[in-house]
């Protein structure tokens, strides 16, 4: 009795400890971080919802660059012409890689919030420890990393890791790709492939050849480091 007693009172310390951790960690992170990003980002940036990317380590400079790209009219791409062509054929993607649904969220708190707040967040989920990789498939990790290294040359598919770096870790204006959710790597992907996206023509070049089992294969990859 006196033992099960023991344990009960070191469980319950544990896990005040934990609580109180966490609520510090999220005390301490800026308002705009706890009261509208954690939803889907999670305070330290690292979400466990697979359709949203993780922040935690993600270059400042880059994040600031795409909250700015929110605050800017969802109009054409530099091609107009591609952009009315996409009109005539129905699509509902905007420019920026997002349906105007989906943009509905970020475009809102990046008007709403002003720069210096802004900057804050970012500053904060670029301060957090990046996320730890997770295994899945070990035969399509295999592959993947294939693809990040050494690209697909016969399909005039580049390798990763020339602008992402040899560990993912992202160099320059080319974002931090490892620990990322697959899913969410894979949808950017196939957005990438089909010319969605305005603010990066290097990536549809690079992606466009790409196949959705080989885009699978690099995220898989990607998730794992």
């Amino acid at each position: 009795m006196h033992k099960s007693l023991i344990q009960a009172a070191t469980i319950a310390a544990l896990l005040m400890l934990s609580s109180n951790a966490w609520g510090q960690k999220s005390w301490d992170a800026p308002k705009l971080v706890t009261s509208y990003c954690a939803g889907c980002h999670g305070v330290d940036g690292n979400t466990s919802l697979p359709y949203f990317p993780k922040l935690a380590g993600l270059d400042a400079a880059y994040a600031e660059k795409k909250m700015t790209a929110f605050r800017e009219p969802d109009g054409p791409p530099v091609d107009e012409a591609f952009w009315w062509a996409l009109k005539v054929a129905g699509s509902k993607k905007g420019a920026q890689n997002v349906t105007r649904e989906e943009r509905m969220n970020m475009e809102g708190v990046a008007h709403a919030e002003t720069p210096e707040q802004l900057k804050g967040a970012v500053a904060w989920y670029a301060a957090q420890t990046p996320p730890k990789g997770h295994s899945s498939n070990k035969a399509l990790i295999v592959r993947g990393q294939h693809i990040f290294v050494n690209g697909v040359p016969e399909q005039k598919v580049l390798a990763c890791a020339t602008c992402h770096g040899p560990d993912a870790a992202g160099k320059g204006t080319a974002p931090r790709l490892a620990g990322q959710n697959a899913e969410y790597l894979v949808d950017q992907l196939e957005k990438f492939s089909r010319g969605d996206r305005r603010h990066a023509p290097e990536m549809t070049m690079v992606t466009r050849d790409l196949d959705p089992d080989q885009a699978r294969a690099a995220a898989a990859y990607l998730q794992s480091r």
